[in-house]
């Protein structure tokens, strides 16, 4: 099992420490490595992470791989001085951050050096363990990660320092992160990509199912889309069926059935059950003799207890009224985003600049803390009112509760019944689930397309529209073109 290192590349650990050699003991070269390689690392795992300057790293992870990290980063910090520690956290809630000095923050390279510490190796393999036994459950997506999955690093690592060439020297051209308000930051972008592509076949990358909202991680999901161009099967192209504007669709389970979302232990874990909610609630709630028909809310809530609390939709015997009903259609029929900047113009004279544009501003609705009035806001609750106050009730205590949900209703539907369906009745098709989308060989589409319309109708009541992309180099090639051409006229 080879793991590499992660550094900045003009860090040379090794002259540092020959210069400044430690005063505590016990002290480590290799625990020392592993520590710094956290700080790189930890950024692969999260996408979000490439808007923010400092990493989050848990204590407790630490401590339990390096009994006295505290010691390490204070030497890193006070004697090194490569290491700068964001001290303000939040007890059981927060991380503190960490992040190299300036004259470190450069490209992330892969080291030739290995983890070589036996009691971190050891430790690293039973967490491998653990999730290669939870993936004997899911062996119909895990068994395509072999070794006919392979993708072009060397036309990735062209096309990752093309892009931060120009996004690196052109302001106007970086991206915006529309959840945490920033500007990505093109260096970070940059090694993100760099780190994912090196550690597609890692062991440490080997698929799991997360214990939050049950999403499928892979190598494959944990890269960013343009570079799944570069990726094959067995020499063979993959195309990737997509759910359209997937979240408003998928929302629209939360406005047609009865439910009961369940938040616990301060919202670290979020569960959503269709099966006997209502009889679930009264369970909870100690009123099995509770009038259902006597709630005056569409979402009841209920606190059990100082962190638990739950949630009761009731909307299967409610008829759609005129604003559900166009809400449901403009969900349903794939161009939400594109019809709704029409609708708004139409019925409301609000002429929002472009698609992209109505689909930043339905995230952020989607996404936001409730106490959120901006325009945008105030113009859905004037066009969907009923749906507003739904979206608002289920986010009120917490407003990650929304997207979380959603995604755990996206998961069972790809994971647990599209490609568990797709494994049965097609077992040689190579299928991988990238959240929203499904991708597969060429062959194989029109059965997975059928599959899926057939699952959408049962899980959500409708069949959605659903795009086909293809993966292929000249995508990722004409990708960095266009960002070039639109360089040149800027700087022209």
């Amino acid at each position: 099992m080879k793991l590499h290192y992660y550094f900045p590349e003009n860090l040379d650990l090794d002259e540092l420490i020959y210069s400044n050699y430690p005063t505590f003991k016990p002290f480590s070269r290799e625990k020392a490595r592993y520590l710094l390689h956290l700080i790189s690392i930890a950024r692969v795992k999260k996408k979000d992470l490439v808007s923010e300057e400092y990493v989050k790293l848990s204590s407790k992870m630490m401590q339990d791989m390096v009994h006295n990290y505290y010691d390490y980063w204070n030497y890193f910090i006070n004697d090194l001085k490569i290491i700068e520690r964001k001290e303000s956290y939040k007890i059981n809630k927060d991380c503190k951050g960490y992040k190299f000095v300036d004259a470190y923050n450069t490209s992330v390279v892969r080291s030739d050096l290995t983890i070589q510490d036996t009691s971190i190796r050891k430790k690293l393999r039973t967490y491998l363990n653990t999730i290669q036994s939870q993936n004997k459950s899911y062996k119909y997506l895990s068994r395509w990660f072999d070794d006919k999955l392979q993708i072009d690093e060397g036309l990735c690592f062209w096309a990752m320092n093309e892009i931060y060439d120009v996004k690196s020297s052109i302001k106007c051209l970086r991206d915006y992160d529309i959840v945490k308000k920033k500007e990505k930051i093109p260096l970070k972008q940059k090694d993100f990509a760099y780190m994912a592509v090196c550690r597609f076949k890692d062991a440490l990358t080997i698929p799991r199912r997360d214990n939050n909202v049950l999403r499928y991680h892979s190598s494959l999901t944990n890269m960013n889309s343009i570079y799944r161009n570069a990726v094959t099967y067995d020499g063979q192209e993959l195309f990737a069926l997509d759910l359209k504007n997937s979240q408003v669709f998928l929302s629209t389970k939360l406005l047609s059935t009865n439910y009961l979302i369940k938040s616990f232990n301060n919202g670290e874990k979020v569960e959503i059950d269709f099966n006997n909610p209502v009889e679930e609630f009264k369970r909870l709630t100690n009123q099995p003799l509770l009038d259902i028909n006597s709630l005056n809310s569409k979402v009841t809530k209920y606190r059990v207890n100082k962190t638990t609390y739950i949630m009761l939709g009731l909307f299967k015997e409610t008829p759609l009224n005129i604003r559900f009903q166009e809400y449901f259609k403009l969900a349903i029929n794939g161009n939400f985003y594109e019809n709704l900047k029409v609708k708004f113009y139409e019925e409301l004279n609000i002429d929002i600049a472009s698609r992209d544009e109505v689909k930043t501003n339905v995230f952020k609705l989607m996404f936001s803390d409730v106490r959120s009035q901006s325009k945008f806001v105030k113009l859905f609750k004037t066009m969907f009112p009923e749906v507003y106050q739904i979206f608002y009730d289920i986010k009120e205590y917490d407003k990650s509760i929304l997207p979380r949900i959603l995604q755990r209703i996206e998961s069972n539907l790809f994971i647990d019944r599209i490609a568990k369906r797709v494994s049965v009745e097609h077992p040689f098709a190579p299928i991988y689930t990238i959240h929203d989308s499904i991708a597969s060989t060429n062959e194989y589409l029109p059965a997975i397309k059928k599959i899926m319309e057939e699952e959408f109708l049962k899980g959500i009541g409708a069949i959605p529209g659903i795009k086909e992309e293809a993966w292929n180099k000249s995508n990722l090639i004409e990708h960095v073109n266009q960002l070039k051409q639109k360089a040149f006229a800027v700087a022209s």
